[in-house]
């Protein structure tokens, strides 16, 4: 039976890197597939499209924003209702409801992987699914670690509103919208307009140069070690998993980092098979490089994690001897919770983060290998894990 480390250096060795979408993902999703199988669990690939570049939507939204600014002196309604339909689109994407603007970009094949095990006698009444997802990330200026520090710092108390990065950009669409309305038939400063189109311009910038850059990353934290601790969980847990009367499922998704595509999917085309009131989601992302938080999702506005799962980590970690993971507010993306908890389920993540730099470490970086993933670290994550699931099954 091979250790967690030895399954993150055996996933680490099938592909150099695995963006979504490509012959890499497809190969360490076999791979995983086959290992599955050889542990008593039933696969099934789950096929589906989405947009690659969750980058490119945001150049996209937050480029005609500052277009549409720019250009609202001249015919403000028309402006004004371009930045309504820019926050609507980005709104929809955000809350993982529907994609809009972003439709105009290119989609590309990918897939899910969901292995269960069988349960020995009966149906289940209730259901385990630990999710990690195998695709790795692009990579640009704005991760580099002297950027990253500044752009995921925590805002000052006195500016709550700023919690959320993405927040401040939206409400300008909004803004900009009404102002242009307003002065539609009058005298029009154009300060304003300029103050307004400045964040617009940042995003803007910052996902263009990551879209223009293509240049993808190992992913070896990130998400290599929630993968390879997906791994030596099955294993440890298959015949234990088997006979407990409660379905366990280990989903490795492709897309999260797309925009949690493989998630929102899976949520979609599960939901009839894993009823929401007899499903626990726990998300297993970026287990190693920093200290174990359970994270807050939402890009927008804050979704409290469930407090059932809460209690659960709470007491899987002193049941390990383990420091209890704190909530830990996400400033901008998501997880693979994100879609779950949309579609009605209890989901919640665990996700390291390096407080000195508001991410994991290496995050979304090329230094982001297998031997610089902390393996002290990713022993003591896997080791609250499996006590998590232990306290899962029997509670």
């Amino acid at each position: 039976m091979r250790n967690v480390v030895e399954n993150l250096q055996w996933l680490a060795s099938l592909a150099p890197t695995r963006l979504t979408g490509t012959e890499d993902e497809r190969k360490v999703h076999d791979a995983i597939a086959e290992r599955m199988k050889s542990f008593g669990y039933t696969t099934e690939f789950l096929a589906f499209r989405f947009p690659r570049h969750i980058y490119g939507s945001l150049a996209l939204h937050f480029g005609l924003a500052v277009i549409a600014l720019a250009a609202g002196p001249a015919v403000p309604r028309t402006a004004a209702t371009v930045l309504l339909l820019l926050a609507l689109s980005f709104f929809s994407e955000a809350e993982r409801r529907q994609h809009l603007l972003r439709l105009i970009w290119p989609q590309i094949d990918s897939r899910n992987l969901v292995a269960t095990m069988q349960i020995a006698n009966g149906v289940p009444t209730r259901r385990i699914v630990f999710v990690a997802h195998v695709d790795s990330a692009f990579t640009g200026i704005l991760f580099r670690p002297e950027v990253i520090k500044i752009v995921g710092a925590p805002p000052p108390k006195f500016l709550p509103f700023l919690q959320k990065q993405l927040l401040l950009p939206f409400v300008t669409l909004l803004g900009g919208a009404a102002y242009l309305m307003t002065h539609a038939r009058g005298p029009m400063a154009l300060w304003p307009l300029v103050l307004l189109a400045i964040p617009s311009a940042i995003v803007a910038f910052f996902n263009a140069e990551i879209v223009l850059r293509n240049q993808p990353v190992p992913g070896a934290a990130d998400n290599l070690s929630g993968c390879a601790t997906q791994l030596t969980l099955a294993e440890m847990w298959a015949e234990k998993a088997r006979v407990s009367g409660v379905e366990v499922v280990f989903a490795f998704t492709g897309c999260e980092e797309a925009g949690t595509g493989g998630a929102l999917h899976l949520a979609r085309a599960m939901k009839s098979r894993w009823k929401p009131e007899e499903t626990d989601i726990f998300i297993l992302d970026t287990l190693s490089n920093g200290t174990l938080f359970q994270l807050e999702e939402g890009e927008l506005f804050r979704r409290a994690i469930p407090a059932e799962l809460s209690a659960l980590v709470d007491g899987a970690a002193r049941a390990a001897d383990l420091p209890v993971p704190p909530a830990y507010v996400i400033p901008a993306g998501a997880t693979d919770a994100l879609p779950f908890l949309v579609a009605g389920y209890r989901a919640v993540a665990l996700t390291c983060i390096d407080t000195s730099c508001h991410t994991p470490r290496n995050y979304h970086h090329p230094n982001d290998t297998a031997d610089r993933v902390d393996p002290v670290q990713l022993e003591a994550s896997i080791r609250l894990v499996s006590a998590l699931l232990e306290r899962a099954i029997s509670s």
